[in-house]
């Protein structure tokens, strides 16, 4: 459950700064610079809540609030628009990390009914072997993986999936090539297979700036992965390169998300901490892509 101090304290400011916000709105409208933002979740189910899960009833709020502020689109919505560099609207993203069967429930039905565009990050260990991930294990409440044939249908469903590694490895350490392979190229392997669609998206695990190396980059992108996301908290701005996505959180409550989506002025001109080589980003890739595909099914 969100903090309740925290909800109020972000209202009162967002509210404080909504002068601001709007001109800076109008501002981004009339020059087609508006950022976009790609909201990332874990979880959604009403049992067992922890640090990484939101209500069914909360995250309908969510799409809810999305729907009437911002246009939803798809990753490559957000990238041609990033490669043309021109944006006059907001637009927002929904993805979703790691691979929990409890989404399947409610969530993904939802998403599909109001046809929003969605992509799926996976880690296929988990998904094959139906062992519970080592945090659910450590915290005590071993919850269920996504099935193949979970993935196999959201996918035939119009979900695009995602790679997440094998084994959700933190790609920030020193690894050696072998242990790349299993974990980003072979792992995409299994993900188009069990989809049948090309895997062209790759969230980083965790998603901070320590868990991003130059060497786990270059893997990705050599896999034949057209984009990468991480999860530090950031805008994508219509002119950067449509090759890194920086992705916001869905935290529980509707104050961080209205703060971050109504143009927090403390929060526009946050750089990624992630570092990359730019000429690593001007690598070839696949010929296959989900290049403007505004809505799923």
């Amino acid at each position: 459950m969100p903090s309740l101090s925290r909800e109020i304290g972000l209202s009162l400011y967002r509210w404080s700064t909504m002068r601001t916000r709007l001109h800076l709105a109008k501002q981004f409208e009339a020059s087609g610079t508006y950022p976009a933002a790609v909201l990332f979740y874990h979880r959604v189910a009403d049992k067992h809540p922890n640090g990484w899960s939101i209500s069914n009833a909360n995250f309908v709020q969510h799409l809810n609030w999305v729907q009437q502020h911002a246009r939803f689109a798809s990753l490559g919505d957000i990238r041609k628009s990033q490669s043309n560099g021109h944006r006059r609207i907001p637009m927002v993203a929904i993805t979703f990390d790691d691979g929990y069967s409890d989404n399947c429930e409610r969530a993904i039905p939802e998403i599909l009914e109001r046809k929003i565009p969605c992509t799926y990050f996976v880690s296929t260990h988990f998904v094959e072997s139906g062992e519970p991930f080592p945090h659910d294990r450590a915290a005590g409440i071993p919850l269920k993986p996504n099935t193949i044939e979970e993935i196999r249908r959201m996918a035939s469903q119009g979900i695009t999936i995602g790679g997440h590694t094998h084994t959700h490895l933190d790609l920030g350490k020193t690894l050696s090539s072998e242990q790349l392979r299993r974990e980003i190229s072979d792992s995409r392997k299994k993900l188009q297979d069990w989809s049948q669609q090309p895997v062209t998206y790759f969230a980083f695990p965790y998603g901070l700036k320590d868990n991003v190396s130059q060497q786990s980059i270059d893997a990705v992108l050599e896999a034949g992965f057209e984009c990468f996301l991480t999860a530090a908290g950031g805008l994508n701005w219509p002119g950067e390169d449509p090759v890194h996505l920086q992705r916001i959180h869905g935290d529980p409550g509707m104050a961080a998300l209205t703060n971050w989506l109504t143009l927090d002025p403390r929060k526009l001109n946050l750089k990624s901490p992630v570092v990359i080589d730019p000429s690593a980003l001007q690598r070839p890739t696949d010929s296959s892509s989900e290049s403007g595909q505004s809505s799923p099914g």
